[in-house]
């Protein structure tokens, strides 16, 4: 909760808005007596988080508060469910040791924090949806089956990349639980299965068959190039160092903000007391609890081990040499809480094997993990506090977002990436927005594309929003809009400068002047 108002909003973590404020150009809607309905906001993103905002925003004007309190009670639900999946698969220890790494856990609290991916609803639904599996396998409640398959269906509206989760499940099944399969397989539970995960993933259904399967077509491919980046990733990830320079400015131009407030000034005291530790623990504890797996060979454990070992290996190997993606934590983040569950069952187990000093061992272990991941989340809220946010995630989005709505322009072209669907959020549609980073943004600009860039040029009282030179999110589109502007014989007035808590100049509002009668753009 104290992360909320150090950071402005994303451009990805307000996507879903698109679905609320501005639904003529949807990839696929529902019209419903005279009335527009988002069913998917791209080809592989649905609309599911658009309709549980939407009530919301009715009620809660959207804000910083308004956008991240309701993904972190997402959250904090999450959490709880996967206490109760623990307790069910190892007992009371192993949901006792899972809540707390999983508590600590610095990717999966950002990540939660700042639902830019988004996958707060991918760990909801697949959470609880594991969790009504197992109550049906234990109890053999056909109502189980089928709550868990719809929420399955719903995680794969919400984001087609849930199909990893249900892949590594799927082999996963085949090969660790073969004979709890047979025994459910039946034409009952098989129809059950294909009604409810139908249901749940109609939306996603529904415009693949209109579009001749568009979600595989545009984004199914593979890549062998980035194995090396695509694992350190992943290893950073789980340590909680990969958003350090993303999410937090590592270092700030001048001097660094002093804290204002009682938490800011504990945060940087025990930042300072610590050393500014990056690094938690979380990947050795994994380590370990892959190397108990042969010594717990023989106990209950090693088949619910074995599974989310297998489902989650095959889960990131479809993220590695998948094209364009696993590159990035709010990739791998989707493999969570995974890694949690299989240290929490093996440390558990291993102190029951232990003894009397079982319990001590590994109480030890988890508090040094836990309290290592603490430290690394005090650290991104500390330089958070003194050098801000990172460019994505810059705070000089609300002060840009009241000017824009004060000066009233026709029309406001961004000319750089980061800025269209967080404006779009905080205005609620109502500002004049176009994506002017199109075609800006290509490497080199044909004919059409430039008089597309003059037809704008020549638009009355149009503003154009970038960020200044040398911090362009698309490096060059302020030198090309520039040069042909001022070959048409524009001249550029920089209306406003809009600077970040540290006094940096975030993002620049210019307006360019007509030229003279007869001088216009040909």
């Amino acid at each position: 909760m104290a992360f909320i108002p150090q950071a402005g909003i994303q451009t990805d973590e307000a996507l879903f808005a698109h679905g609320i404020y501005d639904t003529a150009d949807l990839t696929h809607s529902i019209i419903i007596f005279h009335n527009r309905f988002p069913l998917m906001l791209m080809s592989y993103i649905g609309a599911l988080k658009s309709w549980l905002y939407m009530p919301i925003f009715r009620v809660w004007r959207p804000s910083a508060a308004s956008t991240r309190i309701p993904v972190i009670l997402a959250g904090g639900l999450t959490i709880w469910l996967f206490s109760l999946l623990l307790r069910r698969l190892s007992g009371d220890r192993a949901a006792v040791i899972g809540l707390a790494l999983l508590c600590t856990d610095t990717s999966f609290l950002l990540t939660t924090c700042f639902d830019w991916g988004p996958v707060v609803l991918q760990h909801l639904l697949a959470v609880s949806g594991i969790l009504c599996i197992v109550c049906f396998h234990q109890q053999n409640k056909l109502r189980f089956l089928a709550a868990g398959f719809f929420l399955f269906g719903l995680g794969i509206w919400d984001k087609a990349l849930f199909a990893w989760l249900l892949g590594g499940m799927g082999v996963a099944t085949l090969l660790v639980l073969p004979s709890q399969l047979r025994k459910h397989f039946n034409l009952r539970n098989v129809a059950t299965v294909l009604v409810a995960f139908a249901m749940g993933a109609f939306p996603l259904i529904r415009y693949n068959v209109r579009q001749n399967l568009a979600t595989f077509r545009d984004n199914a491919a593979w890549n062998a190039d980035e194995i090396r980046i695509k694992t350190r990733v992943l290893t950073t990830t789980f340590s909680g160092q990969a958003l350090f320079g993303y999410l937090v400015r590592d270092n700030t131009d001048g001097p660094p903000r002093q804290p204002g407030t009682p938490i800011g000034r504990l945060s940087v005291r025990l930042s300072e007391l610590t050393d500014h530790p990056e690094n938690g623990f979380l990947f050795y504890a994994f380590l370990v609890s892959f190397a108990l797996t042969v010594w717990l060979w023989f106990t209950p454990v090693r088949k619910p081990i074995l599974f989310f070992l297998t489902a989650g290996a095959i889960a990131w190997l479809q993220m590695l040499f998948g094209k364009n993606v696993g590159g990035s934590v709010h990739h791998t983040i989707l493999l969570w809480p995974f890694p949690a569950l299989i240290i929490a069952i093996a440390f558990a187990e291993a102190s029951r094997r232990l003894g009397r000093a079982g319990v001590p061992l590994v109480a030890a272990a988890v508090l040094i993990v836990a309290g290592r991941d603490m430290m690394v989340t005090n650290e991104y809220f500390a330089r958070m506090v003194r050098n801000g946010p990172g460019e994505s995630f810059s705070e000089a989005i609300y002060p840009l977002s009241d000017f824009l709505r004060r000066v009233k322009a026709p029309v406001i072209y961004l000319d750089d990436w980061g800025m269209f669907d967080n404006l779009r959020l905080l205005d609620k549609g109502t500002l004049p927005l176009r994506v002017g980073n199109d075609p800006l943004s290509k490497p080199q600009l044909d004919a059409d594309d430039r008089q597309e860039v003059l037809r704008r040029l020549a638009e009355a009282d149009a503003l154009f929003v970038g960020h200044p030179d040398g911090a362009e999110l698309f490096p060059g589109v302020n030198a090309k809009l520039r040069a042909m502007a001022a070959e048409a014989g524009y001249s550029q007035n920089r209306v406003a400068a809009i600077p970040d808590r540290n006094g940096r100049i975030i993002f620049e509002v210019l307006r360019f002047v007509r030229p003279a009668s007869g001088a216009g753009p040909t």
